[in-house]
C-alpha cells in the first residue's frame, strides 16, 4: 500500500498544472450530463433532496456548462465552476450522504491550487469566486425549497 501511495503521490506531483485542473472539469462536465441524463430517465428519483425533477436537470446542466466553459476560459469559467461547487456542496449539505461537501469543495480548491492563469489572489477576483460559490448555495437552499413549495 505504501508503495502504491508513493506511486500515486510521484504521478501527481509530475502531471501538469493543467492535467489536474483539466480532469477536474472533465469529471464536472460528466457529471453534470449524468446528472441531467438521469433527470431525464429516472423522473422518481428526487424525493430525498426535495426538488423537482427538472431542477435537477437544470442543475445537471449549469454543471456541464460550467465545466465547457472552463475549458473555454479558465478565468471565467473558473467562477462558474465555483457556482456549480457551491450548489453541489448545498446538495449534499441537505441530502443523507454528507461525503459530497467534502468531494465537492476540493475539486474546487484543486483547480484553484492547479490553474496558475487564475488571478486568486487579486481581492476582487477572490471575492467574485466566492460569491459565485455562494450563488449555488443560495440557489439549491433558498430556490430549490421555493420551486419545491409551489410544486405541491
Amino acid at each position: 500500500l505504501k508503495t502504491w501511495l508513493k506511486i500515486v503521490i510521484q504521478l501527481f506531483g509530475s502531471m501538469p498544472s493543467f492535467t489536474v485542473s483539466g480532469s477536474c472539469a472533465g469529471l464536472t462536465l460528466f457529471v453534470g450530463l449524468a446528472h441531467a441524463l438521469k433527470g431525464l430517465v429516472e423522473p422518481d428519483g428526487f424525493e430525498a433532496f426535495n426538488f423537482p425533477q427538472w431542477f435537477r436537470i437544470c442543475g445537471g446542466l449549469w454543471m456541464a456548462g460550467s465545466a465547457a466553459l472552463f475549458f473555454y476560459d479558465e478565468y471565467m469559467g473558473f467562477l462558474f465552476m465555483a457556482a456549480s461547487m457551491g450548489g453541489a456542496a448545498a446538495v449534499a449539505a441537505l441530502s443523507p450522504g454528507k461525503p459530497g461537501i467534502i468531494f465537492s469543495t476540493a475539486t474546487l480548491a484543486a483547480m484553484a491550487y492547479t490553474s496558475p492563469s487564475l488571478p486568486l489572489t487579486d481581492t476582487k477576483y477572490a471575492a467574485s469566486c466566492f460569491g459565485m460559490w455562494l450563488f449555488g448555495v443560495a440557489g439549491r437552499v433558498f430556490l430549490a425549497k421555493e420551486i419545491a413549495k409551489k410544486d405541491r
